[in-house]
């Protein structure tokens, strides 16, 4: 077999192949090449998806004649001019790779003026072939118009997908540069009609308007935890959503997708507030850091990341978000430490209505070296503010499930499961550190009963089961426990942790995750139950624990403990 250099369309073609996957791809080079160009104002329009037509326009400084000619040729670039450059990118398009990839599978127009320049220039070839430039009118900037895409390779067309899921990845890709630069003005039009519009605002407006969310129920992040810079904005414990699709993550101003870290705000939600397993924070997150830390090179579309130190990274994230959480007004404020093993500065935070919001306690300053689980999170009660108006006044329990009160403002239905639930747990949090030191001995050693999956998964966790107070042998015959669990099924409880075993993905501060998986369960088996009818005087000490709880919207696994209902709804309900 004879060994032959491919022609230049040819490879030109395959090199598209990894830039250029759909017409989503093409908006996120020529975006990006926009912004780096020093664009204020980009304007991106398409039809049919992006398949027979987009257009994406901004007044950056343009090129000229010579440039443009040069900016359609592989490897072609002003971004970079050594291998060292690599490693410390600050641009977006630095491989030179985009306009040669896209020209070379479409009809491909591009006209460009430099302010130097009394003229502007068009560059025009289709499939790579027959180029042609001559002078042309334009304003100061670049417009990219891209027709007929994938037309040269019919094979890649096939795979697309409809019109309106490939409208919608054009629109997210267009919403994740909104989200890092909301100084740029940003449109879109889809078929003639325009459908997003982002004018020059701060971050919080732009990233409201993209999470949906208020912007007075969003919650600033902005902590430098060791060598990252960590800003943005979460959604209240109560907006979590069913989908993820109002996530977003950036590294040095460049979108990524990064399951760790998104990862990480939801151990931040779990370990607060607590989350439902099908419930998702909503959030807009920014990285900055030294280039040299992560790797924006590891991906064709530059979509993955590789950092040098992503455990920190995961830790930095998190402790950034639950700082913010530990912020938040009204029901949801409180007082929290940061994760272990981490130092932080903090920057600049949300300001909460000072009705309902006490200052928080400054976060304790830690190095990167690994500390003991056990010094992580602590609950204050004492330090915990009240939305309650006036003395809540007990009325009755209402089909022996929920309990009913009233303050000055309104009504208070109470799930008294979840109300009980919550208030055991942080008890038992703030108590982890005794609870821990005590063990007692089984009287007759208990043999669990598990297949022998599970099985697996409990012998490859002994370590961790011995730190929190369980003495298990290699036969998986119980002896020791936390007396915490005395009186509970040790089968179920073993049971739970298989789950967590089987599920746990990112395995940093394991231990004190178990832990908490450990202390839901009691918190939970002994609580009162759906069903449990009570005398007045339980009904008015759970009333009284809900004023003293601090994450007292939501139960440890994230459901409503509680739904208000103001009087002044009531009044319109009844024509008042």
């Amino acid at each position: 077999m004879k060994i032959h250099i491919l022609p230049s369309e040819v490879s030109d073609q395959i090199a598209a192949g990894e830039v250029v996957e759909r017409p989503s791809s093409v908006v996120k080079e020529l975006v990006e090449n926009a912004i780096d160009a020093g664009a204020t104002d980009i304007s991106v329009r398409f039809e049919q998806g992006g398949k027979t037509l987009l257009e994406v326009a901004d007044n950056g400084t343009g090129m000229t004649p010579e440039d443009a000619e040069k900016s359609i040729l592989r490897h072609a670039t002003s971004k970079i001019a050594s291998i060292d450059d690599i490693f410390s990118i600050r641009s977006f398009g630095f491989r030179g790779e985009a306009l040669a990839a896209i020209s070379s599978v479409s009809d491909f127009t591009l006209v460009t003026r430099e302010k130097s320049f009394d003229a502007g220039t068009k560059l025009s070839l289709s499939a790579g072939k027959n180029l042609k430039i001559s002078p042309a009118p334009a304003n100061i900037g670049t417009t990219v118009t891209v027709r007929n895409l994938f037309s040269p390779t019919p094979a890649r067309l096939a795979h697309l997908k409809t019109d309106a899921t490939e409208s919608a990845a054009i629109v997210r890709e267009v919403e994740s540069f909104a989200l890092s630069y909301p100084q740029i003005s940003f449109r879109v039009e889809r078929d003639r009609k325009e459908i997003r519009s982002f004018p020059p605002e701060d971050s919080k407006a732009r990233a409201a308007q993209i999470l949906k969310e208020p912007v007075e129920q969003l919650l600033e992040v902005s902590q430098k935890i060791g060598d990252v810079q960590i800003t943005g904005f979460v959604s209240q414990p109560g907006a979590c959503v069913s989908q993820k699709k109002f996530q977003w993550i950036s590294v040095n101003g460049r979108r990524i997708e990064d399951w760790r870290i998104a990862h990480a705000v939801r151990e931040a939600y779990q370990q607060s507030a607590g989350i439902e397993k099908h419930l998702h924070p909503k959030f807009t997150l920014s990285l900055t850091l030294d280039p040299i830390l992560v790797d924006v090179n590891v991906h064709p579309r530059k979509l993955e990341v590789k950092f040098s130190e992503p455990g920190e990274i995961w830790r930095a994230v998190k402790n950034a978000t639950m700082f913010a959480l530990s912020k938040t007004n009204a029901s949801f404020s409180q007082t929290r430490a940061l994760e272990p093993g981490l130092k932080s500065h903090h920057s600049q935070t949300a300001s909460p209505s000072p009705k309902h919001w006490r200052p928080p306690t400054a976060p304790r300053a830690f190095d990167f070296s690994r500390q003991n689980f056990e010094r992580d999170l602590s609950f204050s009660p004492e330090e915990t503010t009240s939305e309650i108006a006036g003395e809540l006044k007990l009325i009755g329990q209402v089909a022996q499930k929920y309990v009913v009160a009233e303050d000055a403002r309104g009504v208070w239905f109470f799930d008294q499961h979840a109300l009980h639930e919550r208030e055991r747990f942080e008890r038992f949090w703030n108590e982890r550190e005794k609870l821990l030191q005590s063990r007692q001995k089984l009287l007759l050693p208990h043999e669990l009963k598990l297949d022998e999956t599970e099985a697996e998964q409990i012998a490859a966790h002994l370590n961790e089961l011995e730190t929190l107070g369980f003495s298990v042998s290699e036969k998986l015959v119980v002896t020791e426990i936390p007396s915490l669990l005395a009186e509970e099924n040790l089968d179920e409880v073993f049971a739970d942790f298989v789950e967590f075993f089987a599920t746990e993905k990112v395995r940093e501060h394991f231990t004190e995750k178990l832990l908490r998986k450990m202390l839901e369960y009691k918190s939970c088996r002994g609580a009162v139950m759906f069903g449990d009818r009570l005398e007045r005087e339980e009904m008015q000490r759970l009333l009284d624990d809900f004023a003293r709880t601090q994450w007292r919207n939501l139960c440890p696994h994230g459901r409503p403990n509680h739904w208000f209902v103001p009087f002044e709804e009531l009044d319109q309900k009844f024509h008042r």
